[in-house]
């Protein structure tokens, strides 16, 4: 057997294999996939003849798909087996990907976006915080931060990759070695997972000893009738949805905008560069100051190191300082990958937490699917990207407020025990 006592081949701990492979489906899922996805826009727009707008569209169809499906992709993913449930979802999302390269009409795009978020609810949305949650007990944050900047890496490593393939081969090849890569990693990852340390003959990393009882262990949460119903629920659904735009609105846009105002192509790439490498360096550190300092505090840091990163892209149009800007918004990728999970577990328990997610996670679709849309539309109608971004700071601090509240509502919730509790579930 490849499994023995919890171990991959009696030797490596299972815990390291799903850390291994959760890096590796957001590396090829996310962070090829999505982050480079702006990598193109400007490329096909100057190829085929459409406007900013018009290639946004393509988020506009994935918010759609992941708004529709997140909540049945939070099901599939509890109740059946998770590598039968990926291993069919990448089949669909790297086929989504590679056949865009034989794309000449707008509504290509956006029924590839769909079905782009549709499969990537089950690859790299939900199944990697259900899988570290599950699987980790203590460094829960830590071990989060490190699984979610692998795909801010892969983002800065990969904008080269494609810039240079897109430049030599054009923008089709691009696709088509985006989908094929996608593949061939991912794949083989979903049949390695295990969405429970019990599965294998394990148990969490970090799981207290003294509250184990006999082979169950305690998992407590909020009921999801209760939290669906409740204030803390809706504000950080808000959270969710305000996040997403903010990604969105600039992260589509960020290369076209850096064009906008007097750089290469090079450099936007560059760009694009420098803003995964703030992600990479906030998922590591946020992860650490989440498991020192609270979600809440952390979260609010890379809010309002994200309004700093806004108004220098505003203000400073020197290359070092657009640089600069550029590594202070590349914090914002971890408000979707690390603080919304985080906070969800931290507000609402882990009894439940894969379906909450979910149903949150649809906040990121109902907001996040006009961003590229308002963003590109303001550049067309303005000449200029100011006023959204100008918007764009406005609402962080509406983030703030959110997740506020959420904390103060939440306290009056009651939780629920069923059978391996953490420290923080203890503590509730």
């Amino acid at each position: 057997m490849l499994v023995r006592d919890g171990k991959l081949l009696g030797r490596v701990p299972y815990a390291f294999v799903i850390v291994g492979c959760c890096c590796l489906l957001q590396a090829f899922g996310m962070g090829l996939i999505l982050n480079c996805g702006s990598l193109f826009y400007v490329p096909v727009c100057e190829d085929m003849g459409f406007l900013r707008s018009e290639i946004a569209t393509y988020m506009t169809g994935y918010f759609v798909g992941t708004t529709l499906v997140t909540p049945l992709a939070g099901k599939l993913l509890s109740r059946y087996d998770i590598r039968v449930v990926m291993a069919l979802a990448i089949v669909v999302l790297s086929f989504s990907v590679g056949v865009m390269s034989t794309y000449t009409a707008i509504w290509q795009w956006q029924a590839s976006g769909f079905l782009v978020g549709a499969a990537g609810s089950c690859i790299f949305v939900l199944p990697s915080a259900t899988l570290v949650g599950n699987w980790f007990v203590k460094r829960r944050g830590m071990v989060y931060g490190i699984v979610m900047a692998c795909s801010s890496v892969s983002a800065a490593v990969f904008s080269q990759v494609l810039h240079g393939i897109i430049v030599a081969d054009g923008w089709r090849e691009a696709y088509l070695f985006v989908g094929v890569a996608s593949f061939c990693v991912i794949f083989p990852c979903a049949l390695l997972l295990r969405r429970n340390p019990s599965d294998v003959g394990a148990v969490p990393y970090g799981l207290v000893p003294n509250k184990v009882v006999g082979k169950a262990s305690v998992v407590r949460g909020v009921a999801v009738k209760v939290a669906v119903v409740s204030l803390a629920f809706w504000c950080l659904f808000v959270f969710a949805g305000i996040a997403s735009f903010i990604h969105g609105g600039i992260e589509q846009h960020l290369p076209g905008y850096v064009e906008s105002v007097g750089f290469t192509s090079s450099f936007a790439a560059a760009v694009v560069s420098a803003q995964s490498v703030g992600s990479v360096v906030d998922k590591l550190v946020m992860g650490w100051l989440n498991d020192k300092l609270g979600v809440q505090r952390t979260t609010i840091i890379e809010l309002v190191l994200i309004v700093l990163g806004i108004l220098g892209f505003v203000l400073l149009h020197n290359p070092v300082f657009l640089i600069v800007s550029a590594v202070l918004f590349g914090v914002q990728d971890s408000l979707m990958s690390v603080s919304l999970p985080l906070l969800i577990r931290e507000v609402f328990g882990s009894k439940n937490y894969t379906q909450i997610h979910a149903w949150i996670r649809t906040g990121v679709g109902v907001l996040g699917s006009f961003s590229g849309i308002v963003v590109g539309a303001a550049y067309d109608f303005a000449g200029t990207f100011v006023p959204a971004f100008l918007g764009l700071m406005v609402i962080c601090f509406l983030a703030m407020a959110c997740i506020r509240v959420a904390y103060r509502t939440s306290k009056g919730l009651v939780w629920e025990a069923t059978g391996c509790v953490s420290d923080g579930d203890a503590k509730k």
